[in-house]
């Protein structure tokens, strides 16, 4: 009886209705894809003609790329990794009350994307098409980061935006796991530079944790401050991680005639960040970002 007053008491203080219809915003882009997916089912010729081709190109792909996949496998990973990503992304934002930044910063990061991706395919001379949601995605763990650490100041009252050396170091270590995650599917003969890279970004990985090791003793100090609910989410923010690097390259892709280009997913993550942190830093002071409503009541 008492766990039933503590939820009742918790669902009091939920504004269900706001929260509702924020959601569905996020929700738009992976439904989209969904449809799409689900057309391609019935019609499978419209799979290759909705992907940037080079051999076969129309200015329509620039805005349907993004939502067609390479096969199912691959449709699948990349919803589910977005779901986890950007539903943790705005409940982040709805506890700090900045879901108008994260929306906004959503559709920037989509915007650039239906561009960028297909720019990608024109002047990388190793690829020929485009297509799937891995590059949103990767932009979204990016921007990820950065409402992570809005949420730390907000719960522990310090200014965590000079952690930049934190936020440098996770984007080392995810390039490491991607870098690493992509060698052990493909094999190809091309796993020497590969392996160069794993080894340059390993190294730098070690020496951004040994000169910014005072933030992460600093955070370690605004941890052990923290509620049990708040160290969950930072906990769950490590098993998102993990399954992204893990899960964005499908087997059933790995195999196929086509390779994901880990480049691309390396720049989402570089995009997701500074787009975020631009935002963070120089137009956070907007009034439209801080006029919202509360979600979640603070009384």
């Amino acid at each position: 009886m008492n766990l039933f007053k503590k939820f009742k008491d918790f669902r009091s203080t939920i504004n269900l209705r706001l929260f509702s219809m924020y959601l569905a915003i996020v929700l738009i882009i992976p439904a989209i894809t969904i449809i799409i997916e689900y057309l391609v089912s019935v019609y499978p010729s419209f799979r290759s003609s909705l992907q940037v081709d080079l051999q076969d190109f129309h200015v329509y792909q620039l805005f349907t790329s993004s939502f067609v996949s390479l096969n199912f496998d691959y449709f699948l990973a990349n919803v589910t990794a977005y779901l986890l990503i950007a539903i943790y992304g705005f409940v982040l934002a709805t506890i700090v009350n900045r879901k108008r930044l994260y929306l906004a910063l959503t559709k920037v990061i989509v915007i650039i994307f239906l561009i960028f991706g297909a720019f990608f395919a024109f002047f990388n001379a190793t690829t020929t098409y485009y297509a799937g949601l891995s590059g949103i995605d990767s932009a979204l763990a990016g921007l990820l980061l950065i409402f992570w650490l809005i949420y730390l100041e907000r719960k522990s009252e310090r200014n965590m935006r000079s952690y930049y050396g934190l936020v440098l170091v996770c984007i080392l270590a995810m390039s490491a796991g991607i870098i690493a995650r992509y060698m052990l599917l493909y094999h190809t003969e091309r796993s020497s530079p590969l392996l160069f890279g794993l080894v340059a970004v390993t190294g730098m990985l070690v020496l951004a944790a040994f000169v910014y090791r005072h933030q992460f003793a600093d955070l370690y100090r605004v941890m052990q401050e923290f509620s049990w609910s708040s160290r969950l989410l930072t906990i769950a923010i490590v098993f998102i991680f993990m399954y992204f690097v893990w899960n964005l390259f499908p087997e059933r892709l790995a195999n196929s005639t086509r390779t994901v280009s880990i480049s691309l997913h390396l720049a989402g993550i570089v995009i997701g960040i500074l787009a975020g942190y631009l935002f963070m830093v120089y137009l956070n002071q907007i009034a439209y970002f801080n006029g919202e409503k509360d979600v979640i009541s603070r009384s």
